[in-house]
Parts: structure tokens; C-alpha cells; sequence
């Protein structure tokens, strides 16, 4: 026998050993909303590690109201049981997802599709093929595994996936719908689809916009790549330019030293009595810039360019010059060394 019970603020007419199982799809439905917004979270989460981008701005859930379930079930011309529920309301658990430019709608649509456990049961596309009065927006009617403690139930839910502008006029849009109860004047119907056409061109220039931003960074990313490359080219070939003239100015300076040792050597009978002439050499070459702290008695009243003491004199005198005997001990550090013209 049929009783009524009361649930929420309606009372439906079910049988009483429904009741229960009413609460048992409930709790399916809640568990696939929850098991999509987890499915949902890691898919943007995984985006924006990858690509530095989130193409969800926010997402939205809800369990169809009694009122509006049955309500479709009348519309159906069935009994309103929880199997007719079930069988003939697809959108009991609802999902929102808003996005920011509409190929995020599809790249968002497609990455659930390729989920293996997810059955895809119809699709429609109102952003192709808006409805008559403007409304755009991407439905899937979806099924999603929901595991309980003794067995697994495909639990179906519709998924809406808009644009943020999308999602405001379609907000506005109820909202004057619902003060005319369904029926508004046909001038309001015309300003609402005029509007839900300029929805859909900031769309469209919205994603214009975002398509040259992420050209132009692309460019600049090739930019910045080939001009590093060519610096290292550059940096190679200066490189071995540099190694190649060190190597030559090296082997230049030491055949010139070996030319000199050969030169002043000939006459001397040792090492040593060589580098002491070659030290007096260079002090005979260097005689403008090296001065000693010994002058001759003869210069007294010269300073050393012949000039008469108090005149200014030009040019920097030391009584320091390098000793060029370290030049030949196997490679070790060039050293200087205070000398006299007189012996010191």
C-alpha cells in the first residue's frame, strides 16, 4: 500500500521500504560529486605544475533539489519511485566547473574522457550549438565508479563545464527568469539573447588575446635561447682564438730569451756569469727608466736627463729592475731584486 513520506520540505509519495533505500543513493550520489571534484583538483593541480597554468578557476556541486526531481519525473509521465529517479534523472548529482577561455572547456572535457573508469553517456555541446535563447555552456552526462564496503556502484552525474562570462549570464539569466516565473516578455527575452551574444565575442576576443600573449612568449623564449647560443658559440671560438695566441706569444717569448741567452753567452764560461750579463743588458737597455741610488760623482750637479738641479724633472725613475736569472729556474714565479749600477 502507498503511504506519503515526508522528505525535506516535500512529501513524496513512496513506498516506506524506500526510505532507505532512498538514503543509499543519496550517498551515491554525494560520493560521486566527491570523487569528481578529488578527479577534478588533481587534473588542475597536475596542469599548473606542468604548465605553469590552471585552466580551472573554480569549481561548484549540489544534489538536485526534491522539488525539481519531482518535477522532472512528472514531466516524464512516470511513478516517482528511487528506481524511476535513478533510471530517468541524470542530473541528480550536478557539477560546475568554470574556466577561463573556452578551450579550456574542451581540454578539461577531453583529459575526464580519457579517464579509463569514467563512462562518457551523452554529450551536449551549447557553446557550438547555443540554445534559442543564448544560453551556452558544455554538458556530459557522465558515470563514475563509487566503492562502498562490499561492492562498486556506476553512479551517473551530469558535468557543466562554462567560461567565467558564460557562467554570468547564465546566472543573471535565472535569476530574470525565475521573477517572471518562466514567462517573460519577449522585448527581455531579445536583451537577454543580445547580451548572450556579446558573451560569446568577449569570449572569442578573450582567447584571441590569450593566444598572442602565449605567442609572444613564445618567441621571446626563442629569443633569449638563440642569443645564448650564439654567445657560447662566440665564447668557443674567442676561446680557442685566445688559447691559440697565449700559445704562440709564449713560444715567441721564449725563443727571443733563448736568442739572448745564446747571443751573450757565447763569450762567458758559466750559467751564471750569462745571467749577470744579461742582467747588465737589460739594465743598459732600460737606462731612461731605471735609476740607482749610486750616482756618478761626475752628474753632481746634473739630475738624470742632464738637467741642472731645480728644473722639474720628467718622467719615473727606481732603483729597482727585475732580475732575469729567475727566468730560467724550471718555470718558477718572475721575481725582482734591488741592484746598483755600482756592485750593490
Amino acid at each position: 500500500m502507498k503511504k506519503e513520506k515526508v522528505i525535506g520540505n516535500m512529501e513524496l509519495p513512496i513506498f516506506y521500504n524506500q526510505s532507505d533505500e532512498w538514503g543509499k543513493t543519496l550517498l551515491l550520489y554525494d560520493s560521486a560529486l566527491k570523487e569528481l571534484n578529488t578527479r577534478l583538483e588533481i587534473i588542475n593541480n597536475d596542469f599548473k605544475l606542468a604548465h605553469q597554468y590552471n585552466p580551472i578557476e573554480h569549481i561548484t556541486s549540489r544534489i538536485k533539489s526534491y522539488q525539481s526531481i519531482a518535477k522532472k519525473i512528472r514531466k516524464q509521465g512516470v511513478e516517482l519511485t528511487v528506481e524511476n529517479i535513478v533510471n530517468y534523472v541524470n542530473d541528480v548529482a550536478g557539477i560546475r566547473i568554470i574556466c577561463s577561455f573556452t578551450s579550456d572547456i574542451y581540454r578539461i572535457a577531453e583529459l575526464l574522457s580519457r579517464q579509463s573508469d569514467i563512462r562518457i553517456l551523452r554529450v551536449k555541446d551549447y557553446i557550438q550549438n547555443p540554445k534559442p535563447n543564448g544560453y551556452m555552456s558544455y554538458h556530459m552526462i557522465v558515470t563514475v565508479p563509487v566503492f562502498l564496503s562490499d561492492r562498486m556502484v556506476e553512479t551517473k552525474a551530469e558535468i557543466q563545464i562554462r567560461t567565467i562570462a558564460m557562467d554570468f549570464w547564465a546566472s543573471l539569466e535565472h535569476k530574470i527568469y525565475y521573477k517572471f516565473e518562466g514567462h517573460a516578455p519577449d522585448y527581455i527575452r531579445r536583451e537577454l539573447k543580445e547580451c548572450a551574444e556579446l558573451v560569446a565575442f568577449l569570449d572569442k576576443k578573450m582567447l584571441s588575446i590569450n593566444e598572442e600573449i602565449k605567442e609572444y612568449a613564445r618567441l621571446e623564449e626563442f629569443k633569449a635561447m638563440a642569443a645564448g647560443a650564439l654567445v657560447s658559440v662566440q665564447e668557443s671560438v674567442m676561446g680557442n682564438e685566445g688559447r691559440e695566441e697565449e700559445a704562440y706569444q709564449k713560444e715567441e717569448s721564449e725563443e727571443e730569451i733563448l736568442s739572448d741567452y745564446r747571443e751573450i753567452g757565447e763569450g762567458s764560461g758559466d750559467d751564471m756569469g750569462m745571467l749577470e750579463a744579461m742582467e747588465q743588458r737589460v739594465i743598459s737597455e732600460n737606462a731612461g727608466v731605471y735609476q740607482t741610488g749610486n750616482p756618478d760623482p761626475a752628474d753632481a750637479g746634473k739630475d738624470s736627463a742632464g738637467k741642472a738641479k731645480g728644473e722639474k724633472k720628467q718622467g719615473t725613475y727606481t732603483d729597482k729592475v727585475p732580475f732575469v736569472g729567475e727566468l730560467f729556474a724550471g718555470g718558477k714565479k718572475k721575481k725582482k731584486r734591488d741592484i746598483g749600477l755600482n756592485g750593490a
